[in-house]
């Protein structure tokens, strides 16, 4: 008589394959989690990298309009006027700096004016630019009412809108300024110190002698992160008067 060896096979337990099936899932949360925190610091990093390359791009720009300043006055059916004007909301100004114009060329006159808007597709504001070459009508335009009340907001009727380009967005608390003593300023860290800045007094009626040595762009972004933008303004000495070339 032969005996056989019994080799039947033994299963998992329902207990034994909820203890695994915990594991699996408690091991999957923790690799979705670090993926998901990767995730965010990416954006985070990659938000922060195009911030700051278009703070970068205002700061050349302004800075270039305005060391190149061209102290400009004009006459029109209305009256006659100097194409430079400062208030809370906007700056208008001419240079002979092209940056960020839609049209450049090697000599020419640029008219700008940068204002402050609400954004369009999120809260706050964002600041815009509208820079051609040449006194175009809807910037004498908008100047002219812009001076009427600097210290309202800018209205972009349809072809100023049209013709501007937004050049920082997501901005709490934003504001040009006309800085009296520039040792007061905190730049890096974004505090303006008491006696800095002259807002309630600046001057409306601007001309080639009365123009603000230093202008403020001061502003928070959505980051909360507050940021102070000082520009010197530097207009060419007035053009020698032409000699007589008869001798």
């Amino acid at each position: 008589m032969s005996l056989k060896k019994s080799t039947s096979k033994r299963g998992f337990t329902l207990i034994e394959m909820v203890i695994a099936m915990t594991i699996l899932a408690l091991v999957v949360m923790v690799l979705y989690l670090a993926f998901s925190s990767a995730g965010r610091i990416w954006t985070r990093q990659q938000i922060k990298g195009g911030r700051g390359e278009h703070e970068a791009a205002l700061a050349r720009l302004l800075s270039d309009d305005l060391q190149n300043l061209v102290p400009y006055s004009f006459s029109w059916e209305k009256g006659e006027g100097f194409f430079f004007a400062l208030g809370p909301s906007a700056l208008f100004y001419a240079t002979t700096s092209g940056y960020g114009a839609r049209q450049r060329s090697v000599e020419g006159l640029y008219f700008a004016c940068c204002y402050l808007k609400e954004s369009e597709d999120e809260e706050g504001f964002a600041l815009y630019i509208a820079k051609e070459m040449g006194p175009k009508t809807f910037l004498i335009e908008a100047l002219w009412d812009f001076i009427q009340g600097p210290e309202k907001s800018l209205v972009a009727n349809e072809t100023l809108s049209e013709a501007s380009l937004i050049v920082l967005d997501g901005l709490t608390n934003a504001s040009f300024a006309v800085v009296s003593d520039p040792e007061k300023l905190n730049l890096p860290e974004g505090e303006v110190e008491e006696g800095a800045l002259i807002e309630s007094d600046m001057i409306r009626n601007w001309s080639s002698k009365t123009l603000p040595a230093n202008i403020l762009f001061r502003y928070e972004n959505s980051d909360a992160g507050k940021r102070n933008l000082l520009l010197a303004l530097e207009p060419p000495p007035q053009l020698p008067a032409k000699k007589d070339e008869k001798k």
